[in-house]
């Protein structure tokens, strides 16, 4: 609300008057009894101004004989002799009701107001007053409440965010705590595999050596007993030494050991390149706008159930005795776990599924890393380069270097797995046009496709694909990683335009999804 000023006058030379704004603001013009602007205004003898009701009420609730004392400074006057209105104040009050009905009305409860200004005068306000937070006379009494509700309401919310943290810190000691037990107890059990292990080789080594130098003790007496033997028996005669050794046996032990290092090597790289890895990093960025709002609902449920108790479920389900690292690594790969090929992964690149070129029926997940089949459209805006069957095209581009990455299929009926130029259509088909190659696995067979032109391969259904792509070398390479790092197919491949990861699900029920694995 703009503010007005009164307009005092003057004589200036040659008898003439002129206009002279006068400031004012409203606490100027306010009782301090009602804290209102002044209402028939009357003046005290001591100077200061109030309501004419609110010096009267005030005269007659103090009233004791003595007469009464102004509400601000105190100063006496005769209770019998109330003050009048004060005439001069009543008009410069109309003037600046006046101009203030000028200027409009203000700006909404909780802006940023202006304080008053003449209308008319070329004075700006100030930066201060700008930047001040000012409220209407008439609203302070509830502004004082709305604030108060506030107040309430973040004291309760401070107690919540308290409660919930403490809650999420517990949970989170109490799960890296089953993990340091699980993890106790595979290093236990594996210690204690390799330990059988080394006995029974052990006593497999002794009893051969026993053989052995039964052997020898045999072959020594047939050689010191020869010329007698000869004598009665030809030389080409036969005799009895002892029974084969089996020293393969103890080969076949420390094949198992060696085994048991490398699924223990397996285990670590799928700790190393854990999903939480890859989700902290994420959350330690700085936050965008916006980000920081408190979900309610969530936070709620979660104090509601508490979330160690929560958890508590999924430990005890998780907790199981293995009988083995190598099991409990094949455990992991069963929960959809990527397996890290170790000669590839220091080419590992995040891949993620590009909004733009994705089919409107397939569901793309919050972190672009799955794609689900939907029955219903997609928004995801307009796009001259959408495929028009159901394919996405992968991000980012290559152009030069190594690539390598990684997408489960577990989950998915039938697909196609490959890189296209940028150039691809939107209604071309991946590996049936010269920019596009890939693995298909369809009608129960897995093939390899470019330029429409088919290359069965005969290995069974991987659960998990791994491509690599090597620009320098002009090679594409698909291997599967459903147990072990099976080669598949590769094709020769002479990069030009920038190509990109590109996905086709088809022939899949609704819900059947596609994900790119985090390594």
């Amino acid at each position: 609300m703009a503010s007005a000023a009164a307009a005092a006058t003057s004589r200036a030379a040659g008898g003439e008057r002129r206009a002279v704004a006068v400031w004012l603001r409203a606490e100027d013009l306010q009782c301090s009894i009602c804290l209102s602007l002044l209402r028939s205004p009357a003046t005290l003898l001591c100077g200061h101004s109030f309501c004419l009701g609110c010096i009267r009420r005030w005269a007659e609730a103090k009233a004791d004989g003595r007469g009464s004392g102004c509400p601000n400074c105190q100063r006496g006057f005769p209770s019998k002799r109330l003050p009048e209105r004060n005439v001069l104040l009543e008009a410069l009050l109309e003037q600046f009701h006046r101009a203030a009905s000028h200027d409009g009305a203000g700006p909404a409860r909780g802006a940023a107001r202006p304080q008053f200004s003449v209308p008319g005068s070329q004075q700006p306000a100030s930066p201060e007053r700008q930047a001040q937070d000012v409220v209407k006379l008439s609203e302070v009494s509830k502004e004082t409440e709305l604030a108060l509700e506030t107040l309430a309401r973040w004291t309760k919310e401070s107690i919540r965010v308290k409660d919930y943290v403490s809650l999420s810190k517990s949970s989170v000691i109490e799960n890296f705590s089953f993990l340091k037990k699980y993890i106790n107890d595979q290093e236990e059990t594996v210690l204690k595999v390799i330990d059988e292990g080394y006995k029974s080789a052990q006593q497999k080594i002794d009893a051969i050596n026993e053989q052995l130098r039964a052997r020898i003790e045999r072959l020594l007496d047939l050689q010191n007993n020869s010329k007698e033997l000869l004598q009665t028996t030809s030389s080409d005669q036969e005799v009895y030494v002892s029974s084969p050794v089996a020293m393969n046996e103890v080969t076949v032990d420390i094949q198992k050991i060696s085994s048991i290092l490398h699924a223990v090597e397996e285990l670590k790289n799928v700790l190393e390149k854990s999903v939480l890895e890859t989700c902290l990093g994420q959350l330690l960025q700085e936050p965008s706008p916006g980000t920081s709002k408190i979900d309610e609902t969530e936070m709620d449920v979660a104090l509601d159930k508490g979330i160690s108790s929560s958890n508590s479920a999924w430990n005890q389900d998780s907790l199981q005795e293995t009988g083995s690292c190598s099991s409990a690594v094949a455990s992991t790969r069963n929960n959809g776990v990527p397996i890290v090929s170790r000669q590839f992964s220091q080419w590992a690149s995040n891949v993620t599924f590009d909004h733009k070129r994705i089919h409107r029926m397939l569901k793309l997940s919050e972190d672009k890393k799955r794609v689900t089949v939907s029955l219903t459209s997609c928004d995801y805006g307009d796009s001259t380069k959408r495929f028009r069957t159901s394919q996405v095209m992968g991000s980012p581009g290559f152009s030069e270097g190594c690539h390598y990455w990684e997408a489960s299929t577990k989950d998915c009926i039938a697909w196609a797995i490959g890189v296209a130029d940028g150039k691809i259509g939107r209604d071309d088909q991946l590996g049936r046009t010269e920019l596009s190659w890939c693995i298909e696995w369809s009608n129960k067979r897995l093939s390899a496709w470019h330029n429409n032109q088919e290359i069965q391969i005969e290995e069974e259904k991987p659960l998990q694909v791994g491509v690599f792509l090597d620009i320098p070398r002009n090679t594409l390479s698909f291997y599967s990683l459903t147990v072990t790092e099976t080669f598949l197919h590769q094709f020769k491949i002479n990069v030009v335009n920038p190509v990109y990861p590109a996905f086709w699900i088809y022939g899949g029920r609704e819900g059947g999804f596609l994900t790119i694995n985090y390594i």
